[in-house]
């Protein structure tokens, strides 16, 4: 064999050692480190909500957040007093006692019901889908948004599978004297 081949082969042995060493190497540096099946870390992090809610969408991001978390403190924040949520005729009942029927409730029975819901569940998955933002053609100052959304949300309740709802709802938005957004009303229009 020539000195060259030698020469050749020699170097070409050594490329080889060298990236066999760089990569044992990198498999001790990190231990029994696979990443094909990567940690998953148990808690996500918290989400970010916005601040301030200066558009609709934020105030409808919000939402989903505050649903996912549970975290009464967000959800509150995303009305005012004057929330009013349309149920569809099928829903309509006496959900204050007063002896009327309700084709609508407030914020008192918002947060009665959601505080009982947030923390009698084990998880929430709500999705929002949907970049509607049009004009309200109730409000003639041309002030108000109407967003309408599709929605799939999942409750999973502890010790059973949980239920399901989905389908569209139609929020109307507007501005508060501090300039932030909020859902003034929330139409259901769910499937289920």
């Amino acid at each position: 064999m020539s000195h060259e081949k030698k020469t050749m082969i020699s170097e070409s042995t050594r490329i080889n050692t060298l990236i066999i060493s760089a990569v044992v190497t990198a498999v001790i540096v990190s231990g029994c480190w696979n990443p094909f099946s990567p940690k998953v870390d148990p808690k996500p992090p918290p989400p970010q909500y916005h601040n301030p809610v200066d558009s609709a969408y934020k105030v409808l991001e919000n939402l989903q957040y505050a649903y996912v978390s549970r975290d009464i403190g967000h959800y509150l924040a995303c009305f005012r007093d004057d929330l009013e949520f349309h149920l569809q005729e099928i829903d309509w009942d006496d959900y204050d006692g007063d002896g009327k029927i309700d084709k609508y409730w407030g914020l008192d029975l918002e947060e009665n019901f959601h505080i009982k819901m947030f923390n009698n569940v084990s998880s929430i998955d709500l999705t929002l889908s949907g970049t509607q933002e049009i004009p309200w053609a109730s409000d003639p100052t041309g002030l108000s948004l109407q967003l309408t959304r599709t929605f799939d949300l999942k409750v999973y309740t502890r010790g059973s599978d949980g239920f399901m709802a989905s389908g569209q709802a139609l929020f109307i938005c507007r501005e508060d004297s501090t300039d932030e957004w909020y859902i003034w009303q929330w139409w259901d229009m769910s499937d289920t």
